[in-house]
């Protein structure tokens, strides 16, 4: 999920990193609804739901003068299910609960973002309606980042936010080339093999080299 290309406080840019953190896994984990902040009432038909909110904080001064700020942000969470039993609805908030920790816990923009994560305060909760059994835990998710307000500095560039992660390129294969100052030809021209390190031999006819041609070569292929 895409922040407005705007300049953020903190806290935003934070709970918007959990809420994409949180989406990445709607599917897989199974999850019916996700809100930010959400209504707080769930119908049985949006469960299994996962409702988020930044609704603390605290600033703490790191130097005098400047406004520079360690900032602590919680990030409340809660998620609930229902199940046809009390022990399938204990199981079933667990293994939510579980995937959404995971998603939140390993997420590229959350963590690149914070200092720590300085504590988890968690409680499960495990109720009756008459055939419908409810488990639900609430997640008060503390976060520590620096925030910097000065006034001398033009806002950065605007981007959209979160930062996509770069893609991933498998390495087939690995080579060294090696075409020397001292051995060469003094009048042959050569073209550089196509996976070597770009660079421009000496013309010919030439006292040195390099002359375009590896005097030796170790090709690596990796798979």
């Amino acid at each position: 999920m895409a922040a407005p290309m705007q300049p953020m406080l903190a806290r935003r840019q934070l709970r918007l990193a959990v809420l994409g953190a949180i989406n990445a896994v709607k599917t897989s984990a199974q999850i019916a609804t996700i809100d930010s902040p959400g209504d707080w009432n769930t119908p049985p038909e949006k469960l299994p739901a996962v409702l988020m909110r930044s609704g603390r904080g605290r600033r703490d001064s790191l130097t005098k003068g400047m406004a520079e700020f360690n900032t602590a942000i919680v990030i409340e969470i809660e998620a609930r299910v229902e199940a046809a039993t009390a022990a399938a609805a204990q199981d079933a908030i667990e293994a939510l609960a579980y995937a959404v920790e995971n998603a939140i816990f390993t997420d590229y923009n959350v963590i690149g973002m914070v200092q720590q994560v300085t504590s988890v305060d968690e409680e499960i909760e495990i109720t009756s309606e008459g055939k419908r059994h409810l488990g639900g835990i609430k997640m008060a998710i503390t976060f520590e980042m620096v925030e910097m307000f000065d006034p001398g500095i033009a806002p950065q560039t605007q981007t959209t936010w979160p930062a996509v992660e770069a893609a991933i390129v498998t390495l087939a294969s690995a080579g060294i080339h090696l075409d020397l100052a001292g051995t060469f030809d003094a009048t042959g021209t050569y073209t550089p093999p196509a996976d070597s390190p770009p660079y421009t031999p000496v013309a010919a006819p030439r006292t040195t080299g390099p002359d375009g041609r590896d005097e030796a070569a170790l090709s690596l292929p990796l798979t």
